[in-house]
């Protein structure tokens, strides 16, 4: 066999073994990126597992020798939610005095899947007189923190509302902020030193 035979024989075996390593590098990276994919979809998974709190009901204002809001909130994930904590906050809509309720509430009992906890917010009457005729708006802000036992995470949310106070002796609904109000809020609690864990809404 020719010189140049042998040349070009070895030359294209240099040329195949290239070849062959850049294709078990591709391979290689395909399937790590493969397994990366997989293992985010399944983190993903897991999270969205995640206890998470709604109010499936409307929150309920009952006038009493004071004034008591009403809360139930539902657990609507998958896992369960142990150590719940919520603080509270509520102040009138003018945003220019401090609140006139601001407290903290802890529940160590396992909260599972569909399962209920309740809040009752009470103002006092010498800050609302519930018998008033006319109360102005106010606005409403829970902020809640808990952990999964599962995924051994903490969670939080900030539910804000607005409680449009009392008409001509008529009890009026607690609804869903406009994102202007929101924003204003916002600026309010960090005034007040009100911290919120994550300012996600839940309602």
């Amino acid at each position: 066999r020719s010189r140049r035979s042998r040349g070009k024989t070895e030359e294209f075996l240099g040329w195949s073994s290239i070849v062959a390593t850049i294709a078990t590098v591709i391979l290689a990276l395909t399937a790590l990126v493969t397994v990366y994919i997989t293992v985010s979809a399944w983190g993903d998974k897991r999270d969205s597992d995640r206890p998470y709190f709604t109010l499936k009901d409307s929150p309920k204002v009952v006038q009493t020798p004071e004034l008591n809001f009403e809360f139930k909130f539902f657990n609507v994930g998958i896992h369960p939610a142990v150590n719940l904590r919520s603080r509270t906050l509520v102040f009138n809509q003018n945003l220019s005095m401090p609140p006139i309720h601001k407290d903290e509430f802890a529940l160590v009992n396992e909260i599972p899947k569909d399962t209920s906890s309740s809040l009752v917010i009470s103002i006092a009457k010498s800050e609302i007189d519930p018998n008033r005729k006319n109360i102005d708006p106010n606005f409403i802000v829970i902020d809640l923190s808990y952990v999964d036992p599962i995924l051994k995470k903490p969670f939080a949310q900030s539910i804000f509302l607005k409680w449009n106070g009392v008409i001509n002796g008529q009890i009026q609904p607690l609804v869903h902020l406009r994102l202007e109000e929101k924003d204003k809020i916002m600026d309010y609690l960090k005034k007040q030193g009100f911290d919120l864990k994550n300012p996600q809404t839940g309602y």
